[in-house]
């Protein structure tokens, strides 16, 4: 009887121990789930990214935590405009808007990468620090592509699962990934993230209450007919488009961006300043140095206009022409193997890959297949002789190519001129019907090229606007065509767009700094001069020790139970 009851008291003890085991197991399970949704949800996070930057001079910067003057900023510049919208929306009895910040892919892949997860982090302090004003959402587009439709200036446009879109009302705005981070120039890794200025520059856009303006010149015989898409685009872009006579009219002081399409004749200047004695040209130079944008549209077809050409090779642009029979005409772009027609006048463009220009479309080359860019009855553009050729060669580890890029100073004035699209190894420039020139290895004929003048142009102590200058010039009219715009075929669409997100002079926020990425490489000399004789056997060694001790100590402990159980 007694060996009974023994032996009922070792298996009730046995049970006990074996459900206190499964409980433990359970508790363990559940508080790791706990742990893990509370820092998903950024309920409970503990920000370790103090003082550990590569910049001693943002040390007291944090990686994670979005510094007090972009919380600041937001709170005294964006948030009353949402009340003010809000309270308007109230009077008319609709319902209150918010910022929406949306993630174009699910929270989990968002989560899962480096470089997302950095843009998430500032997003998720937002919503909790202005609950009610700022809201963070998460779209697939690939489950749900049509979820992102209104975000898209035409069909032929794509957003990409690494975009991200602010949104206020009617107002958005869409940013590539890379546009938060800061890289060298030879390097495709970035070092800093740059995502407050970002941030900032995004939703001060879309909650103020005036749109930039876009002026379409119309007074030297300029395309009006083919490009309705075109225009549409540029509204889709955040622009108030409007037609400008830029000999008879001022340029109006919110446009921000001005279009030739397809000029006809020469724009006045100095010698020949017409009718009402106005200088054109005077004021398109006085116009960039504000830090605003010029894009202008020329292919094989558009006539020598001297004065606008003059000035446009003070920005490195010169169009492309040869004499054959004694009869000077421009370059005719021919590609009989990368085309899209029989005869090869609508050429495929190459991508520039590397360098200022390739900037503009790498979230298009980011996808395993590329869309094609067509320029039908293509010109060549080259770089005028007063630039200087900089050649940047390849960087095998970081896995670079080599490139060029031409570059000017002169006045205190630097400007630097970049490749965006070039013709195919196989194209020939004709002349007059005749072939004139072949393509040679590493000088491809340019199709689209972007210029940029350094400049800073600060407004008060809070505010700047973007310190460039920007002349885009295309090599073809048809470009921006009707036809081409409106086809899913082309990726001309997705071009426009990222150039003109560019050029786009949005209202910045000044004195946000970049953050440097932490260095996470242990510093040998700085521990030795500690004190600390630190070699590469002795970190194997510690690493070694800290893995293997606790591993023997429960190691032990678990003979020491198993032989007291054993000889009970």
């Amino acid at each position: 009887m007694k060996n009974i009851e023994n032996r009922s008291g070792r298996l009730g003890r046995r049970a006990l121990f074996s459900l206190i085991t499964v409980l433990v197991l359970v508790v363990t399970i559940l508080l790791n789930l706990l742990v893990s949704v509370l820092g998903q949800e950024g309920i409970w996070q503990i920000d370790e990214t103090v003082n550990r930057y590569t910049n001693d001079k943002m040390k007291h910067l944090t990686l994670y935590t979005p510094t007090k003057p972009f919380m600041q900023l937001i709170g005294d510049s964006a948030i009353p405009m949402v009340d003010k919208v809000n309270a308007d929306r109230a009077e008319k009895g609709e319902e209150p808007i918010t910022i929406n910040i949306i993630f174009c892919a699910d929270r989990d892949m968002v989560w899962g990468n480096d470089q997302m997860r950095y843009v998430l982090y500032t997003a998720l302090k937002l919503e909790k620090e202005y609950k009610g004003h700022i809201k963070v959402d998460f779209i697939n587009i690939n489950k749900n592509p049509s979820a992102v439709q209104k975000y898209k200036a035409t069909s032929a446009t794509r957003i990409y699962s690494s975009n991200v879109i602010f949104e206020f009302g009617t107002e958005y705005r869409v940013y590539s990934m890379t546009n938060f981070f800061v890289n060298n120039e030879t390097s495709s890794e970035p070092w800093a993230y740059n995502g407050e200025k970002h941030f900032a520059n995004a939703i001060l856009a879309v909650t103020r209450a005036e749109s930039p303006v876009a002026c379409f010149l119309n007074n030297h015989g300029e395309g009006t007919s083919d490009i309705a898409a075109f225009r549409e685009l540029v509204v889709k872009s955040g622009y108030v488009v409007q037609d400008l006579d830029l000999e008879k009219e001022e340029i109006p002081e919110n446009c921000r961006l001005l279009i030739c399409y397809d000029p006809q004749t020469d724009f006045y200047a100095f010698g020949n300043l017409g009718e009402t004695g106005t200088s054109e040209i005077d004021k398109l130079d006085k116009y960039l140095d504000g830090c605003f944008s010029f894009m202008l549209f020329v292919d094989n077809k558009t006539p020598k206009l001297p004065n606008l050409e003059e000035y446009l090779e003070e920005w490195g642009v010169t169009i492309a022409r040869g004499t054959t029979n004694a009869v000077e005409d421009n370059y005719t772009i021919r590609d009989t193997v990368s085309k899209l027609d029989k005869d090869g006048y609508i050429p495929l463009a190459t991508y520039a890959t590397a360098g200022l220009g390739a900037s503009i479309t790498s979230d298009m080359r980011e996808v395993s297949y590329p869309a094609k860019v067509a320029f039908p009855n293509a010109t060549a553009i080259t770089m005028a002789k007063t630039y200087r050729n900089t050649y940047v060669a390849a960087d095998e580890t970081e896995g670079t190519e080599a490139y060029r890029f031409g570059t000017y100073y002169r006045n205190g004035v630097t400007r630097y001129f970049s490749d965006v699209f070039l013709a195919g190894n196989d194209a020939v420039a004709e002349v007059n019907g005749q072939q004139y020139e072949v393509t040679t290895t590493g000088n491809n004929f340019k199709l689209m090229t972007m210029t940029t003048e350094e400049r800073v142009a600060q407004e008060t102590n809070y505010f700047s606007q973007q310190d460039r200058s920007f002349l885009c010039v295309f090599g073809s009219t048809e470009f921006a065509s009707d036809t081409i715009l409106t086809s899913d075929a082309y990726g001309n669409a997705d071009v426009l767009m990222a150039s003109l997100r560019a050029m786009g002079r949005e209202v910045a926020p000044a004195k946000l700094d970049i953050i440097a990425f932490k260095n996470y490489e242990m510093d040998l000399e700085a521990a030795a001069a500690g004190g600390l004789n630190v070699t590469t056997g002795g970190l194997i060694a510690t690493v070694v020790c800290f893995a293997a001790i606790p591993a023997l100590i429960f190691f032990g402990l678990g003979i020491y139970v198993t032989v007291r159980r054993k000889y009970r």
